[in-house]
């Protein structure tokens, strides 16, 4: 069994074997990184660690955009590749079936991939994506009526109903923390009942 020593060995040597075994996450800057990622390595202290980039995301982290631990090294289709960058340079994208359609893209086979190498769906990704990028926005300063549109929400009350459903805090009682680490019934029925409906297609 892995202990934080040892992944915290390997992160600090990347060491390619370990690629794929589990995922840090970088408590001070709230994202989350694949054990050989090039950016700089992080205090011990400020590092834990997840088997799954899922418990990451569900844990308030985001994507680290120099590693991309959201593609699998070898194995990300393009189209994958595409839509991943294009949410990580504007996280207020909402793809829809019509829009995956549009670019030629079976939306099925994108849900599939998401809940086979991430074990969540595409929707499900795209929304705790949203609000973990408001959740930075809010850290980093911004007043919360500008991060409400800045990252696609159509109302103020749209983006508190989204924190308090996922997170169970409001936008301003989340500017003291870190990382958002509640994860609510409500938003664990969410990713069951995406899960259903991909099941039914």
């Amino acid at each position: 069994m892995l202990t934080k020593e040892m992944m915290y060995k390997a992160i600090v040597e990347k060491d390619i074997r370990f690629e794929g075994t589990f995922i840090t996450a970088v408590k001070t800057t709230g994202i989350f990184c694949r054990p050989t990622c090039t950016a700089r390595k992080p205090k011990a202290e400020n590092v834990e660690f997840f088997k799954t980039t899922s418990e990451a995301i569900l844990k308030g982290y985001r994507p680290c955009k120099v590693c991309n631990p959201m593609e699998k090294i070898g194995e990300t289709p393009d189209f994958i590749k595409e839509i991943l960058n294009a949410l990580n340079a504007n996280p207020s994208l909402k793809f829809k079936d019509w829009d995956l359609i549009k670019k030629g893209i079976e939306p099925s086979t994108i849900r599939r991939w998401f809940l086979k190498n991430h074990g969540i769906t595409f929707h499900a990704y795209q929304r705790m994506f949203r609000i973990n990028a408001a959740f930075k926005k809010i850290q980093e300063g911004e007043t919360v009526t500008a991060v409400a549109f800045d990252t696609g929400y159509e109302s103020l009350s749209g983006l508190g109903d989204s924190f308090k459903s996922v997170f169970g805090v409001s936008p301003s009682n989340s500017k003291n923390k870190q990382v958002i680490n509640i994860i609510s019934d409500m938003e664990q029925h969410i990713l069951i009942a995406d899960f259903l409906l991909y099941a039914s297609h």
